[in-house]
């Protein structure tokens, strides 16, 4: 039996009619301090919540929702169908079935999306020591405003475990380095979720050395037949790079200052355009 969906343009082969909206909430990120019971009362909550709100029944969607804030620090996803735990500051509530958590308490967990038997989940203790260990200091330093030092301890998760970090969903998972050029979900919302301020200001100082560049270059003399038009030189670096591996590349920009986040192609934008 096949199931068509005009509108999005889509159809399913499995036997299965419903496209997207239907499937049930997944579980992101960590646990924090929830129990087993917790995660399923929560989870039914969730659905509860979601049912209320296709039948029109805000006012009880809105209380669910008031609960999964303020008893279990939960927040729904409802475009992606998510919902996380949320590590926030203390309040200093002192019922004990207030859950707060401390902010220091932010933790990264093996993405669920990845099977049992993958990398992920059955690499070695002492590796995923060592992975969260470098992810709880690259959070300090995110914590502390040093973005370089942060880039560069991401940089190092995946050149020395494959790691890829989702700052969204506070994940990791391990990825095929043939992979990570592809369309590979969770390398995409990783990549999604390092868009920071680090990046916008790192693509801001580009833009002040290109002027600081064309004023120097400006004040130079040249011979007529040693002048290289601005269009043909940016051809000739651009090939120039797109000959370099992804390491050499974020090399070069970890030596600039500049983030070494994103697709090969991310790489030599960035580079091209100093």
């Amino acid at each position: 039996m096949v199931y068509v969906h005009d509108k999005r343009k889509e159809y399913r082969l499995d036997g299965k009619s419903h496209f997207g909206r239907s499937q049930q909430y997944v579980m992101r990120g960590s646990t924090y301090n929830l129990s087993n019971e917790d995660i399923e009362v929560v989870s039914q909550m969730v659905e509860d919540r979601s049912y209320a709100k296709k039948k029109r029944e805000y006012h009880r969607s809105d209380e669910i929702s008031e609960k999964l804030k303020y008893k279990y620090n939960v927040r729904v996803d409802d475009k992606n169908r998510e919902w996380s735990v949320v590590a926030v500051a203390n309040t200093g509530r002192e019922s004990d079935d207030d859950l707060s958590i401390s902010s220091f308490e932010e933790e990264y967990v093996p993405s669920p999306l990845a099977p049992p038997n993958h990398p992920t989940h059955t690499m070695s203790t002492e590796s995923k020591l060592q992975i969260a260990r470098l992810i709880s200091d690259r959070s300090i330093y995110r914590q502390d405003k040093e973005y370089k030092m942060a880039d560069e301890i991401l940089n190092q998760l995946f050149e020395n475990y494959s790691v890829v970090v989702d700052d969204r969903t506070k994940e990791w998972k391990v990825v095929d380095d043939t992979v990570v050029e592809e369309d590979d979900e969770f390398v995409k919302g990783a990549q999604l979720s390092q868009r920071s301020a680090f990046a916008r200001k790192a693509r801001g100082s580009s833009s002040e050395r290109r002027v600081d560049d064309t004023t120097s270059k400006d004040t130079l003399s040249t011979k007529d037949d040693d002048v290289i038009l601005p269009n043909e030189q940016a051809e000739e670096v651009t090939c120039d790079l797109e000959s370099l591996t992804v390491v050499e590349l974020k090399d070069k920009l970890r030596h600039l200052g500049l983030s070494v986040s994103g697709k090969k192609a991310d790489l030599i934008s960035r580079l091209s355009n100093l």
